[in-house]
């Protein structure tokens, strides 16, 4: 959704501070919630201050979090997200374990979240990029790797000329020294960031590279390097982060680009089953 407060968000994002970014970040990938939210909050999401939230809502003119709030109410339509009564059957079964149904919505909500996404003009450049490119690279480095390696599998179902990059080789040359054609790197992220991450995506950018990035809505940085960021809520009441946003959005955004590509897909996956029958690679 597209929102005036959106656009300033976006046209003054380049020139913010370090903290501006992450609350700016927040705010874009939260912007439903926001009617809800208080300074305390948002600034406890973002890793800022409370006195940084209140400053930076100043500097976009608003005079505090409640005259932000009258806005969008007025730009958005806040009609709530509709869940069967069965939910709240299931809770009562265990109310004993409270955190783990707050745990429940958090998830549905960051589902909630990922499906908007492809109402957005992003998203629709995000696919062009996949489907156009002549190559894609997939990285992803630490923890989020099995997500990076995951998508580059089942993408090179979908279309030729996609691999996952592991950096062994140091230089990643095989992306940065490749000649001509249009490659395209996808990185995967999310904190605790690898410096390898924001050195790839530098020199990603530095090469005129098409670069998208699925992330976490904490990755305040991603959009210093591009402006194909998706990301998503990984908000927890558990140990880790939650990383079942990025599994929706990737098979939301496979579908997107099988929907693009639409024919020329099947020649490829015909292909793939037939080397799948020659070494025997899957049982029934």
């Amino acid at each position: 959704m597209t929102t005036r407060i959106v656009q300033k968000l976006r046209d003054e994002f380049p020139s913010l501070t370090r903290s501006e970014k992450a609350v700016a970040n927040y705010m874009l990938n939260h912007l439903s919630s926001l009617p809800y939210e208080t300074a305390s909050s948002i600034a406890e999401s973002a890793g800022v201050s409370a006195m940084t939230v209140s400053r930076f809502l100043r500097s976009l003119g608003f005079n505090g979090l409640s005259e932000l709030k009258d806005q969008l109410r007025t730009e958005l339509d806040s009609t709530p997200l509709f869940v069967s009564d069965r939910l709240d059957r299931i809770r009562g079964v265990s109310r004993r374990d409270g955190k783990i149904w707050e745990n429940f919505d958090l998830e549905v909500m960051a589902t909630l979240g990922v499906y908007e996404l492809l109402q957005t003009p992003v998203w629709e450049k995000v696919v062009t990029v996949l489907a156009d490119s002549t190559e894609v690279a997939v990285a992803g480095f630490q923890t989020v790797s099995g997500m990076a390696s995951d998508f580059a599998a089942r993408l090179d179902y979908i279309r030729p000329g996609s691999r996952f990059l592991d950096g062994r080789n140091g230089t990643f040359s095989e992306l940065l020294a490749a000649g001509s054609g249009r490659p395209c790197l996808v990185l995967f992220e999310m904190r605790r960031y690898t410096g390898t991450s924001l050195q790839l995506a530098e020199a990603a950018r530095d090469a005129g590279l098409s670069l998208v990035i699925i992330c976490d809505s904490h990755c305040y940085w991603a959009r210093d390097y591009t402006d194909l960021v998706l990301s998503v809520s990984t908000r927890s009441n558990l140990f880790w982060d939650n990383q079942a946003p990025f599994s929706s959005l990737t098979n939301l955004l496979l579908g997107s680009l099988i929907e693009r590509l639409g024919d020329a897909v099947e020649p490829r996956l015909q292909r793939l089953r037939d080397l799948q029958e020659k070494f025997a690679a899957f049982k029934d």
